[in-house]
């Protein structure tokens, strides 16, 4: 802290009477104290009061979700009058403890893997007065990759087994698993308040959770203790700040279950869903768990979502197997390409490679899926490997020890227990005025370290 004797700093070569400064001392002295359990106080910049580094989230919990920018509001994109089945009812799922039940895992063993932070936000009234259910062309997209899943999942003998992890941008991902929810159960993974300068836009997360929530709740009942499990992420999580001046950092890092956790809940296997195949790895927090997965006997792969793309004509797909079987052919053409959703209008299936004519070559690149023998009663890795249209291959991803911010941060594998977040990650720098208001604070130019990286940002 600063003092009498340093006669460098500004603040303190004031014409002020001793009793004016004690005063002064003692109001921040105060301050200081109440606000030490979420930031550093680093000094003071002016007249006006002291910069504080703090935890964003513990930050929001406190003072308020759009905490030093409580004038501004948050723009959702494509808002919708009506939620996924048509209805005006979504506005139930704006209280948290709604939206929490409508995602809640069908196996209750579950539950306490459920990140419900970002729902949560919902019981502050300023937020939940502004979201909305939103719609967007890349939900109805995601939506459409999602029942391709969907798909393979019932011909699965073995879903209960797999354990997913959708790892898109955020709002796609709630659709992607919407598409799934009759066959899979849902396990939320974001870990964030929104903000109205949130470098994360979380807010569209949560329009996506309202405007599916009703659907995904009624399908839950549909689920068969054979379900399989996904947990769903937002790909922007790590997105770096692009103005860090003005923006609010409001990161955070992925909360997956232990190795151990995996196996007690029957798992053996995990599947990566990336946005595409130019993410060839998993994204930097998710390696020490992967990593670990894989030390532990539990396989990880990786399928990108646009691996699942609109229905070419049967004859197209055949044409790639010249010596198809008819029963092949006819096992395809049973498969739907279109479907009509809850709010009765119809959509595209997007389907692995294209056609469900290579369903058996899904199983032949991802064996730790087997084969339901209703599907497919004399099915043949050997046969299918022999044989492989030229748009499908086997994948080589395989999770390896790398360095990042996060390595070796991992503190436990319980609900709520993650990774430590890295210097300068997920904080931002607020300006705390002699009166006790906070607002976005302004960053010294001579200032470095973790406040330099942490995302502060002026109010302006």
């Amino acid at each position: 802290m600063m003092s009498e004797n340093n006669s460098q700093n500004s603040w303190w070569e004031e014409s002020i009477t001793r009793r004016e400064a004690n005063l002064r001392l003692a109001k921040l002295g105060t301050l200081a104290a109440l606000l030490s359990v979420s930031g550093i106080v680093h000094g003071c910049d002016n007249d006006d009061g002291v910069v504080e580094e703090n935890d964003a989230l513990e930050l929001q919990k406190k003072e308020g979700w759009s905490v030093g920018a409580e004038s501004n509001t948050i723009s959702l994109p494509n808002v919708s009058a009506t939620d996924s089945k048509g209805s005006l009812s979504w506005s139930t799922y704006l209280e948290s403890s709604e939206l929490l039940k409508a995602y809640a895992p069908k196996r209750s063993e579950w539950n306490p893997f459920v990140v419900a932070t970002l729902v949560q936000s919902l019981s502050q009234p300023s937020l939940k007065a502004q979201i909305k259910p939103i719609y967007t062309p890349e939900m109805k997209e995601a939506y459409s990759r999602g029942l391709g899943m969907r798909e393979l999942i019932k011909r699965s003998h073995n879903p209960e087994t797999i354990f997913l992890v959708a790892d898109l941008d955020g709002k796609e991902s709630v659709a992607f698993a919407a598409a799934m929810s009759e066959v899979a159960d849902i396990v939320l993974g974001f870990d964030n308040y929104p903000h109205p300068k949130g470098t994360v836009k979380s807010h569209e997360v949560l329009g996506a959770l309202i405007y599916y929530a009703a659907e995904v709740e009624a399908k839950r009942e549909k689920r068969s203790d054979k379900a399989s499990t996904v947990m769903i992420l937002d790909n922007r999580r790590l997105n770096a700040p692009q103005d860090v001046e003005r923006e609010f950092d409001n990161r955070y890092v992925a909360k997956l279950p232990s190795a151990d956790k995996l196996q007690s809940l029957g798992i053996k296997s995990v599947m990566y869903l990336s946005p595409s195949e130019a993410q060839s790895v998993e994204l930097d927090d998710l390696n020490d768990d992967f990593v670990a997965f894989k030390e532990k006997g539990i396989p990880v792969t990786m399928l990108a979502a646009t691996s699942f793309k609109p229905a070419m004509p049967i004859s197209q797909a055949v044409a790639s197997v010249p010596d198809a079987k008819p029963e092949e052919i006819e096992q395809a053409k049973k498969v739907p390409t279109t479907e009509t959703t809850p709010s009765g209008q119809v959509t595209n299936i997007y389907h692995y490679g294209g056609s469900p004519f290579f369903f058996p070559w899904f199983f032949w690149a991802f064996p730790m899926f087997m084969p339901s023998p209703f599907f497919f009663p004399a099915f043949s890795y050997g046969y299918y490997g022999s044989r492989v249209p030229s748009r499908i291959s086997r994948p080589a991803y395989q999770p390896v020890r790398r360095p990042t911010v996060f390595s070796s941060r991992t503190t436990g594998g319980l609900a709520g227990v993650g990774k430590t977040k890295p210097s300068g990650f997920g904080r931002v720098s607020t300006n705390v005025s002699r009166s006790g208001l906070r607002s976005l604070g302004t960053r010294s130019s001579s200032r470095s370290g973790s406040l330099g990286r942490s995302g502060g940002f002026s109010g302006g």
